[in-house]
C-alpha cells in the first residue's frame, strides 16, 4: 500500500500566503480557493479541490471547509480562518498573512533547536573515536620511537 503524500509545513505557509494575496486582490474565499487549487502542489491541490467540489455539490462553503479541516489537520488553521471569514464576512487576508508568518517562524525555531543539538551529538564521536585515533596515530609512534630497543 502506498502512503499518501503528506502536506508539508512549507506548503501550508505558501497556501496561506497565496490565499491572502488572492483575497486581498478582491476575490471571494471561494474564488481564492479555486485559484489556490490551481497553483499549490499536491496533495494540497487535491484537498482544496475536494472542498470546492463539496461546495459546488450543495454543501455550504464554510461547512465544506470545516469538514476538510477535520480530515486534514495540517490545513486546519488555514481552512478555519477561511470558514470564519465566509460565515462572518470579515476580511481574512491579514489573518492569513499572520498565520503564514507564524508558521514560518515556528519552522525556523524548530530548525534552530535542531541545529543547537548538533554539537552535543558530535561530542560522542569526537571523544571516543577521533581523539583516540589522533593519540594512536601521533603520540604512540613518538612514544614507541623514544623507548629503548
Amino acid at each position: 500500500m502506498i502512503a499518501a503524500p503528506r502536506i508539508t509545513v512549507d506548503a501550508v505557509a505558501s497556501l496561506a500566503d497565496l490565499l491572502a494575496m488572492a483575497v486581498a486582490a478582491g476575490l471571494t474565499p471561494f474564488l481564492a480557493l479555486e485559484v489556490a487549487a490551481r497553483f499549490v502542489p499536491e496533495p494540497g491541490a487535491a484537498r482544496l479541490g475536494a472542498v470546492l467540489r463539496a461546495a459546488e455539490g450543495g454543501l455550504g462553503l464554510a461547512d465544506a471547509l470545516d469538514a476538510e479541516a477535520r480530515r486534514t489537520p495540517a490545513l486546519a488553521p488555514v481552512l478555519a480562518l477561511l470558514a470564519a471569514s465566509e460565515r462572518s464576512g470579515a476580511p481574512v487576508a491579514e489573518g492569513l498573512g499572520r498565520l503564514a508568518t507564524s508558521i514560518r517562524a515556528d519552522t525556523l525555531r524548530r530548525a534552530m533547536a535542531r541545529a543547537r543539538a548538533v554539537p552535543v551529538r558530535l561530542l560522542f564521536p569526537l571523544v571516543f573515536l577521533v581523539l583516540p585515533a589522533f593519540l594512536l596515530l601521533t603520540v604512540a609512534p613518538v612514544v614507541l620511537a623514544s623507548l629503548p630497543d
